[in-house]
């Protein structure tokens, strides 16, 4: 008789029993390692991840560009704004413009353009796109072309003379400064007041017998309040409130300023539809008809 002895590949129930624990007892203790080796891995990670927020927070604080807050340490904001007006060559915009004086309301679509602060072109049209008026004008001279009376008025482009046409009291430099987001006569000599908060900066100028006041909206990175008063009444002059602030060639500019002269109860409008920075081969003049009737303003 031939006797088969015991194979190992093949164990018996209780052998087999005795496996089965300590594969248990060893794929949990490679279990319970490989745990600790993922945790030593996370909290490294959480630990690299905190000394990379560090180093990228101490980066931004010292730049001081939290996106729509004041900037950090001595801020001022003059070397912004001649930042800005050396960027700002022209413009282009196009949209509606609204004179309101006393109730009278005057409503139509305008193109303007502008070229620093020196040459400016606006073409005023009414119903059906027909052209009303056509305005070329620079520091010292201005065109001002009815085209339904047939008449083109010549002067300085001073408030007076603007008024006269227009209703309202602007002159050729502070079209320019609105239409730019700026402050007329620039910012020389603005004062900051107490913080009110993060988000905007007040700043006061006294001149002779005016005041005026500014409010600098860091999120719109541009002016959204111009008030100029007369001391001592406190009575308000003019009033400007921008708005609908976009981007253009990286250069923030406002698509909208209303402009209010409480004294002579008239507000005057600007709504664009379009801004463009520094666009090439514009137009800042016309060259008026011979035959047009001249009248000096």
């Amino acid at each position: 008789m031939i006797r088969l002895k015991k194979n190992n590949l093949f164990p018996s129930g209780a052998s087999l029993a005795r496996q089965s624990l300590e594969h248990r007892a060893n794929t949990d203790v490679q279990k319970q390692r490989s745990l600790q080796r993922s945790l030593q891995s996370g909290h490294l990670l959480v630990l690299i991840m905190l000394a990379l927020s560090t180093a990228l927070g101490a980066c931004a604080g010292g730049a001081g560009t939290t996106l729509g807050k004041r900037p950090s340490g001595n801020f001022e904001l003059e070397p912004l704004l001649e930042k800005r007006n050396n960027a700002l060559i022209s413009l282009r915009a196009d949209g509606t413009i609204i004179v309101d004086v006393d109730g009278r309301v005057q409503k139509g679509q305008f193109t303007g353009t502008l070229f620093k602060k020196d040459s400016l072109m606006l073409t005023v049209s009414g119903p059906f796109n027909l052209v009303v008026y056509k305005i070329a004008s620079t520091v010292d001279f201005m065109n001002f072309y009815d085209i339904l009376n047939g008449t083109l008025y010549q002067g300085a482009p001073t408030q007076k003379n603007f008024q006269t046409r227009l209703g309202v009291p602007l002159s050729h430099g502070d079209i320019a400064c609105f239409l730019r987001g700026e402050i007329p006569g620039g910012f020389v000599g603005f004062k900051p007041q107490a913080a009110e908060n993060d988000s905007e900066q007040v700043y006061l100028r006294q001149r002779d017998s005016l005041t005026e006041r500014v409010i600098y909206s860091f999120a719109q990175q541009g002016f959204i309040n111009y008030k100029r008063m007369l001391q001592p009444s406190g009575n308000t002059i003019i009033n400007v409130r921008y708005s609908n602030y976009a981007v253009s060639n990286d250069i923030y500019l406002p698509h909208e300023a209303v402009v209010v002269f409480p004294q002579i109860n008239a507000t005057f409008t600007v709504q664009a539809r379009a801004v463009e920075a520094n666009p090439k081969d514009q137009k800042y003049s016309f060259t008026p008809p011979m035959e047009v009737r001249r009248k000096k303003l």
